[in-house]
């Protein structure tokens, strides 16, 4: 009896068995790729029907097989996210309410989750999710932003040297953004930055292109405007970097330009990457860096024998035009040589002949040399001169003309008189060589 028990249960779990598998089934019930019995033969017949519209771009015919695919067989196709998110997103392109755009980010957002659910890949996919939000949603509230950050900050932690160039510069982006709106500090999107800036130097080390570049320009560019570069901020991140990076010439120029942009180059730090820099990288930049050093330590012979060494060793005419403006003033300011910056100037004219400011600065240079003369009358005659360049430099840079037109008006005080004028044989408008090193000319004015 007991085996013949026995055999009738063995025949009805045979049975049970055999039903079950007849019975169908859904991929996402069983884990499956497809499900089984009618649910496999259905959701194959929706991957084919989605496929033929999608890839014909008729996504509205595609999207109602493709949602089927994505509820009832999830592991079917890893594919199925990608092309999901595509449709969606045309969708978005094409939509004007509000409300639905935010709906169908939403959904692409749903569909991104449940890729790494059923595919993994989670720092690729996470890193295409962040910038996805970020780019639907971040004019919708603090939280949107907050969630591409994080999801942004998690891929790159996992992808590390794989990260996209995109995921990096919308990372910076993102961190930024909330610092910006005080939810971040200025440290961290300082950390942020330097996360992305050295994944994307590695990625010019190993294969530079123009793109890459253009990323990496982009992203100092943000970090600079920013402004979370504080002196604070950068001496307490960079100083403990310096010893071991000290014959990283790019490491260096990173530095001294944060310091430089943040108006810090009082700091010990901007001397001692700066002196590093010039001497494994005697460049234009590395020693004009010295030039500033030396001009905030008021060591004013070097500071101007380093400015000399950056104009010889520029080849843009635009720097080179700068570093002789600088040059100039600092002769003329502190070290009471206004013939040399008088000269420098001219030179820095001829490089840029629209630049209104050294116009005004070699104006400023004329008025104040006075004292090259003895006569009364003469001495006056030099703010002829520098009513000229505040003149010229209004006619070649419209953006300068305010304060050209200000400083006419304080100069045109001490012109001579009429009597003056007359007394000493001349007339209005006739012209007048102003003598000594200065030997311009310009012509005669009454003061009014």
């Amino acid at each position: 009896m007991k085996t013949k028990g026995m055999k009738t249960l063995l025949i009805a779990m045979m049975a049970f068995l055999i039903a079950a598998q007849a019975f169908p089934q859904k991929g996402v019930d069983d884990g499956s790729q497809y499900g089984k019995g009618d649910d496999s033969i259905a959701c194959i017949r929706n991957l084919s029907l989605y496929y033929e519209f999608y890839k014909h771009d008729n996504y509205k015919d595609a999207i109602n097989s493709w949602r089927a695919v994505y509820r009832d067989c999830p592991s079917s196709r890893e594919s199925l996210y990608a092309n999901g998110v595509n449709m969606y997103k045309a969708f978005i392109e094409a939509e004007k309410d509000p409300a639905k755009i935010a709906a169908y980010s939403d959904t692409i957002m749903m569909i991104y989750d449940q890729r790494i659910k059923y595919f993994g890949g989670e720092g690729n996919v996470l890193g295409r999710k962040g910038v996805d939000l970020l780019r639907y949603r971040r004019d919708d509230g603090n939280e949107y932003v907050q969630q591409g950050y994080e999801c942004l900050k998690k891929s790159v932690e996992l992808e590390k040297d794989n990260s996209s160039p995109v995921v990096l510069t919308t990372f910076v982006s993102a961190s930024i953004s909330l610092y910006m709106r005080g939810l971040l500090s200025n440290e961290q999107v300082v950390m942020d930055y330097l996360t992305a800036s050295e994944i994307i130097d590695g990625m010019l080390a190993v294969r530079p292109s123009p793109r890459t570049t253009q990323i990496k320009e982009a992203i100092d560019a943000n970090i600079r405007e920013s402004k979370a570069l504080s002196c604070e901020t950068i001496v307490k991140i960079f100083s403990p970097k310096f010893e071991e990076n000290k014959e990283n010439p790019e490491f260096l120029k990173k530095v001294t330009g944060f310091l430089s942009d943040s108006q810090c180059e009082s700091e010990k730090l901007f001397a001692d990457a700066s002196a590093a820099l010039y001497k494994i990288e005697p460049s234009a930049l590395s020693a004009y860096k010295l030039a500033r050093v030396y001009l905030q330590r008021k060591e004013y012979e070097n500071c101007v024998k380093y400015y000399k060494e950056a104009i010889n060793l520029t080849t843009s005419n635009d720097d080179k035009a700068s570093y002789l403006y600088e040059l100039a003033y600092v002769l003329t300011t502190n070290m009471n040589q206004s013939e040399a910056a008088a000269n420098y100037l001219g030179d820095a004219i001829k490089l840029k002949p629209s630049w209104g400011d050294a116009y005004i600065l070699l104006g400023s240079i004329y008025g104040t040399s006075t004292g090259i003369f003895d006569d009364p009358f003469v001495k006056k005659t030099v703010y002829w001169l520098a009513v000229d360049m505040f003149q010229k430099a209004k006619s070649v840079d419209p953006s300068v003309s305010d304060k050209c037109n200000s400083l006419i008006s304080d100069y045109s005080n001490y012109f001579p008189s009429v009597e003056d004028v007359f007394f000493h044989s001349l007339q209005e408008g006739q012209s007048y060589t102003v003598g000594g090193w200065i030997n311009k000319t310009t012509t005669v004015r009454g003061r009014k």
